[in-house]
């Protein structure tokens, strides 16, 4: 079978439809092939014998997977005893492109006129990936085009190319006036050809004339590859619905984040632990470790929090995180399949099991920002710290996830007073902190972040007149920025240029 597929691969571009047909004999392994070799050499043995496993190992021919197979070789076999003549490109005529698609496979054909025959140029063909089976069929049609502009574009480029499709939708992509998600990306890969679609409802023939016996009739492929067609199901789309508390249900929330930087030179994480339905902070820290990627980074972050909720009791757990391949992995949605994240992810389901009852929860990362903040920050002075209690109001300022995590009730009416009551849930917002307290927590925020970057703490210094704490280097290079900057007297650095006017005055000045 190798041997024969080698072939193939060799005389791929003369075989129309060869992708799809031989993906078929892809799907076949070793051990399949292990089960027909032990029943023929038993039946070499003693053909007279026939027992329970015999029984058994005759069904292994009647499989619909080996059916399917041997139609395709026995067609394979068909299609390289009469492999077509390819013509060579003629560059003045008309190239033309037949597309085809099914639930499965896509495939293309570029032919040209050859007194009054349209023979075959070019084939190409493949089978869909699994998330391209959810694809509508413009979308297939046009990955078939695609394909066929892609490993013919020395051969088509610059030229008006004529295309039939099936489907009139093809042709709608390049009229509509406004295209979004999937569609506009497609229709932005093919604005630089210039192309002709026809739809051609009942055949080629209608359109062309006279095909080549070489080139098969796209109604005929319908029938022929309904024979062969593979196992294979659309990715199934699962709708998670958003975990609810009731409104006095106690609870832990934890919230992770990950982040890393190439020019640094590792990651940083941080994990933040919420008690419910007050929306106070257990516990806050953050690490950073050298040589970590961005989802290894997320998966310490949601190892983090497990280490943070080791003294804890074993309530009901709701984790959120702004990852979405961390969260699917741990739902088991998705495999993990990266080497490195797999050790991560064991670890992190066997912590996640201790739990009885937990929901996971991808939220964006605005309604992540508590944690956000936190590994912004680690990654910056690239080291970890645990948030002591005076910081913590700063992480309750940032918190969005209350806004998700919506309170249920059991009453079905709303009850309306003319004076407040305590019933709602006390949620911190910003909006209710007095103004002079959100302004100071910025300041604070805004002077941690200055002290942190070291061009700035040294430009403070330099405006300080503290020159006896910078090197010749340094005092260099502030002298150069100082004329732009200036403090304010909470000591917190400003950027103020001056006016365009003044430098071109000072410019001319200079020149004079």
């Amino acid at each position: 079978m190798q041997s024969f597929l080698g072939s193939l691969n060799y005389y791929g571009r003369f075989i129309e439809d060869m992708a799809i047909y031989a993906s078929v004999l892809y799907e076949l392994r070793g051990v399949d092939f292990a089960a027909i070799r032990d029943q023929a050499g038993r039946e070499r043995a003693d053909p007279t014998v026939t027992s329970v496993e015999d029984q058994q190992d005759s069904q292994i021919t009647t499989d619909p997977k080996w059916v399917e197979a041997e139609a395709a070789f026995s067609e394979l076999k068909r299609k390289i005893a009469t492999t077509p003549i390819l013509r060579h490109f003629d560059t003045e005529k008309r190239p033309v492109v037949i597309v085809y698609a099914s639930e499965w496979a896509v495939s293309a054909s570029q032919v040209q006129d050859h007194d009054g025959i349209n023979l075959p140029v070019m084939f190409t063909s493949r089978t869909l990936k699994q998330n391209e089976l959810n694809y509508g069929i413009a979308e297939r049609e046009v990955l078939a085009l695609l394909r066929m502009l892609d490993l013919g574009y020395s051969m088509l480029v610059g030229r008006p190319i004529q295309v039939l499709a099936r489907h009139s939708t093809l042709a709608w992509l390049f009229r509509a006036a406004r295209l979004q998600g999937r569609l506009g990306q497609l229709a932005a890969l093919l604005s630089p050809w210039t192309l002709e679609i026809t739809k051609c409802t009942r055949g080629e023939d209608e359109i062309l004339g006279f095909l080549a016996a070489a080139i098969t009739p796209r109604s005929v492929v319908d029938q022929a590859l309904t024979v062969i067609a593979p196992r294979k199901e659309p990715r199934p789309s699962v709708d998670t619905p958003v975990p609810t508390v009731k409104q006095d249900e106690a609870l832990l929330e934890a919230s992770f984040d990950g982040s890393a930087r190439a020019k640094r030179g590792g990651g940083a994480f941080s994990a933040v632990i919420w008690r419910l339905p007050e929306w106070t902070v257990v516990k806050a820290a953050s690490g950073w470790k050298a040589d970590m990627t961005v989802n290894e980074a997320e998966y310490s972050g949601i190892l983090l929090c497990f280490d943070l909720l080791e003294d804890q009791d074993r309530t009901r757990l709701v984790i959120c995180g702004d990852s979405n391949l961390v969260i699917r992995q741990m739902k088991g949605e998705i495999d993990c399949k990266a080497p490195a994240l797999t050790l991560l992810s064991q670890k992190a389901l066997r912590q996640l099991g201790t739990w009885p009852v937990h929901d996971l929860l991808h939220v964006k990362r605005a309604w992540n920002a508590s944690a956000d903040s936190l590994a912004s920050a680690a990654l910056q002075r690239e080291a970890g710290v645990i948030v002591q209690e005076q910081n913590w109001d700063d992480l309750v300022m940032l918190n969005r996830l209350p806004e998700i995590l919506t309170a249920t009730t059991e009453e079905t009416t709303l009850r309306v007073s003319a004076m407040a009551t305590r019933s709602r849930r006390k949620v911190p917002n910003q909006e209710v902190l007095q103004e002079e307290a959100v302004r100071q927590l910025r300041v604070d925020r805004i002077r941690q972040g200055q002290d942190e970057e070291k061009w700035i703490a040294n430009l403070n210094n330099y405006l300080r007149g503290r020159v006896a704490d910078l090197d010749r280097e340094e005092a260099r290079a502030c002298s150069n920025l100082a004329d732009d900057f200036e403090m304010d007297e909470q000591d917190l650095l400003y950027y103020c240029p001056p006016p365009h006017e003044n430098r071109t005055r000072r410019g001319t000045d200079c020149c004079a």
